[in-house]
């Protein structure tokens, strides 16, 4: 897999992802899609195929990244479109949107993040949408310390966030 910035690669979309109203963060239930993989994968795995079916080269995620949904996006990806096949095959399959507790939880936790960023050095990161973190724009996303100032920042502000390398 492509080895760019990690938090660019998984939070660019990933939890612009997170932040729709049907996003990826509930437990899944049974599939309903006529041309899902077999009964034996999980669900990451089943979301995982329709993405790739609506045209995204993506690797298998995990269950856990898609019930948290913290999922990464193909570099260069366009963002509106992801977010609307991300929610087409949640629906399909049955994953359940995040709740209003969860999604105001989200916007204060990035916001903190956010500012921690400008905190730590970065004083020009930019705005966010509120309930996500979008490091993809950002030109200084690609230097090592961002990727450390900015781990370091959703450990403190939003330990809830999963992040995973691949």
């Amino acid at each position: 897999m492509n080895t760019t910035s990690r938090s660019t690669r998984l939070l660019a979309a990933a939890l612009v992802v997170a932040a729709l109203p049907f996003g990826l963060a509930a437990c899944s239930s049974q599939d309903t899609t006529s041309d899902a993989p077999t009964t034996a994968q999980g669900i990451g795995a089943k979301w995982s195929a329709c993405m790739r079916a609506g045209g995204f080269e993506v690797a298998d995620a995990s269950d856990d990244e898609v019930r948290s949904g913290v999922v990464r996006s193909p570099e260069g990806a366009d963002a509106e479109a992801w977010e609307e096949r991300a929610g087409t095959c949640s629906q399909q399959l049955g994953i359940e949107g995040t709740s209003d507790q969860q999604a105001q939880q989200w916007e204060r936790e990035y916001a903190a993040v956010a500012s921690c960023i400008r905190e730590n050095g970065y004083d020009d990161f930019p705005e966010q949408q509120p309930g996500s973190i979008n490091t993809g724009d950002y030109p200084r996303a690609t230097e090592p310390r961002f990727d450390e100032v900015f781990q370091e920042c959703l450990r403190e502000h939003a330990p809830s966030t999963r992040t995973t390398g691949r």
